[in-house]
Protein backbone atom coordinates (compact mmCIF):
# COMPACT_ATOMS: atom_id res chain seq x y z
CA UNK A 1 0.00 0.00 0.00
CA UNK A 2 1.46 3.29 -1.07
CA UNK A 3 -0.05 6.47 0.21
CA UNK A 4 1.06 10.03 -0.19
CA UNK A 5 0.44 12.66 2.42
CA UNK A 6 -2.03 14.36 0.06
CA UNK A 7 -4.21 11.24 -0.08
CA UNK A 8 -3.99 10.27 3.59
CA UNK A 9 -7.01 11.04 5.74
CA UNK A 10 -8.19 10.04 9.19
CA UNK A 11 -10.41 7.27 7.79
CA UNK A 12 -7.33 5.67 6.25
CA UNK A 13 -5.46 5.96 9.54
CA UNK A 14 -8.32 4.20 11.29
CA UNK A 15 -8.34 1.42 8.68
CA UNK A 16 -4.59 0.92 9.04
CA UNK A 17 -4.99 0.74 12.81
CA UNK A 18 -7.75 -1.85 12.49
CA UNK A 19 -5.55 -4.10 10.35
CA UNK A 20 -2.67 -4.04 12.84
CA UNK A 21 -0.54 -4.75 9.75
CA UNK A 22 3.11 -4.00 10.44
CA UNK A 23 3.96 -2.77 6.92
CA UNK A 24 0.90 -0.53 6.71
CA UNK A 25 1.55 0.89 10.19
CA UNK A 26 5.17 1.68 9.35
CA UNK A 27 4.34 3.29 5.99
CA UNK A 28 1.52 5.36 7.48
CA UNK A 29 3.78 6.45 10.35
CA UNK A 30 6.35 7.59 7.78
CA UNK A 31 3.73 9.63 5.92
CA UNK A 32 2.46 11.22 9.13
CA UNK A 33 6.03 11.95 10.25
CA UNK A 34 6.73 13.75 6.97
CA UNK A 35 3.63 15.94 7.14
CA UNK A 36 4.30 19.47 8.30
CA UNK A 37 0.93 20.25 9.87
CA UNK A 38 -1.02 17.45 11.50
CA UNK A 39 -4.57 17.65 12.70
CA UNK A 40 -5.12 16.49 16.27
CA UNK A 41 -6.60 13.23 14.94
CA UNK A 42 -3.56 12.66 12.75
CA UNK A 43 -1.24 13.44 15.65
CA UNK A 44 -3.14 10.92 17.75
CA UNK A 45 -2.63 8.20 15.15
CA UNK A 46 1.00 9.17 14.64
CA UNK A 47 1.48 8.70 18.39
CA UNK A 48 -0.31 5.36 18.37
CA UNK A 49 1.71 4.16 15.38
CA UNK A 50 4.93 5.20 17.15
CA UNK A 51 3.94 3.01 20.09
CA UNK A 52 3.15 0.18 17.72
CA UNK A 53 6.44 0.69 15.89
CA UNK A 54 8.26 0.13 19.17
CA UNK A 55 7.06 -3.46 18.90
CA UNK A 56 8.71 -3.87 15.49
CA UNK A 57 12.22 -2.49 16.04
CA UNK A 58 14.95 -4.65 17.53
CA UNK A 59 17.17 -2.03 19.16
CA UNK A 60 15.98 -1.65 22.79
CA UNK A 61 16.86 2.05 22.88
CA UNK A 62 14.83 2.71 19.73
CA UNK A 63 11.96 0.65 21.15
CA UNK A 64 11.90 2.79 24.27
CA UNK A 65 12.32 5.99 22.28
CA UNK A 66 9.41 5.24 19.93
CA UNK A 67 7.18 4.11 22.76
CA UNK A 68 7.92 7.05 25.04
CA UNK A 69 7.53 9.58 22.24
CA UNK A 70 4.18 8.18 21.15
CA UNK A 71 2.81 7.58 24.63
CA UNK A 72 3.84 11.00 25.95
CA UNK A 73 2.38 12.79 22.93
CA UNK A 74 -0.84 10.81 23.24
CA UNK A 75 -1.15 11.79 26.90
CA UNK A 76 -0.63 15.44 25.98
CA UNK A 77 -3.36 15.18 23.33
CA UNK A 78 -5.72 13.60 25.86
CA UNK A 79 -4.97 16.27 28.46
CA UNK A 80 -6.03 18.86 25.87
CA UNK A 81 -9.01 16.82 24.59
CA UNK A 82 -10.15 14.91 27.66
CA UNK A 83 -13.64 14.21 26.36
CA UNK A 84 -12.48 12.44 23.18
CA UNK A 85 -13.34 8.76 23.62
CA UNK A 86 -11.31 7.64 20.60
CA UNK A 87 -8.10 9.16 21.96
CA UNK A 88 -8.75 7.60 25.35
CA UNK A 89 -9.45 4.26 23.69
CA UNK A 90 -5.98 4.31 22.18
CA UNK A 91 -4.38 5.09 25.54
CA UNK A 92 -6.45 2.32 27.12
CA UNK A 93 -5.25 -0.23 24.57
CA UNK A 94 -1.62 0.86 24.88
CA UNK A 95 -1.75 0.65 28.66
CA UNK A 96 -3.58 -2.68 28.53
CA UNK A 97 -0.83 -4.33 26.46
CA UNK A 98 2.31 -2.46 27.55
CA UNK A 99 4.53 -4.14 30.13
CA UNK A 100 3.66 -3.00 33.65
CA UNK A 101 7.26 -1.97 34.34
CA UNK A 102 7.16 0.45 31.38
CA UNK A 103 4.30 2.76 32.35
CA UNK A 104 1.92 3.62 35.11
CA UNK A 105 -1.40 2.07 34.10
CA UNK A 106 -3.45 4.33 36.34
CA UNK A 107 -5.68 5.54 33.49
CA UNK A 108 -6.82 2.08 32.41
CA UNK A 109 -9.99 1.64 34.43
CA UNK A 110 -10.98 5.30 34.24
CA UNK A 111 -10.52 5.33 30.46
CA UNK A 112 -12.44 2.07 29.99
CA UNK A 113 -15.40 3.34 31.99
CA UNK A 114 -15.35 6.69 30.16
CA UNK A 115 -15.21 5.04 26.74
CA UNK A 116 -18.00 2.58 27.49
CA UNK A 117 -20.23 5.41 28.78
CA UNK A 118 -19.56 8.00 26.09
CA UNK A 119 -18.65 6.42 22.75
CA UNK A 120 -21.43 7.05 20.27
CA UNK A 121 -22.84 4.24 18.13
CA UNK A 122 -22.42 6.63 15.20
CA UNK A 123 -18.67 6.89 15.73
CA UNK A 124 -16.81 5.30 12.79
CA UNK A 125 -14.74 3.15 15.17
CA UNK A 126 -17.64 2.15 17.45
CA UNK A 127 -17.94 -1.52 16.43
CA UNK A 128 -14.20 -2.04 16.42
CA UNK A 129 -13.75 -0.32 19.78
CA UNK A 130 -16.50 -2.31 21.43
CA UNK A 131 -15.20 -5.60 20.02
CA UNK A 132 -11.60 -4.99 21.08
CA UNK A 133 -12.47 -3.62 24.50
CA UNK A 134 -14.52 -6.67 25.34
CA UNK A 135 -11.74 -9.13 24.48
Amino acid sequence: MFLTSNLLNISMCREVYKTQDKERVISTLAILSDKENLTTDELCYKSVFECMNAEYVLNPYKKLSYFNSGYNTLNTIINENNSNAEYRYHRYMIEKYAPSWLIDKSHTQIDKKFIMNTISKEHPMYSFIMKTMNN
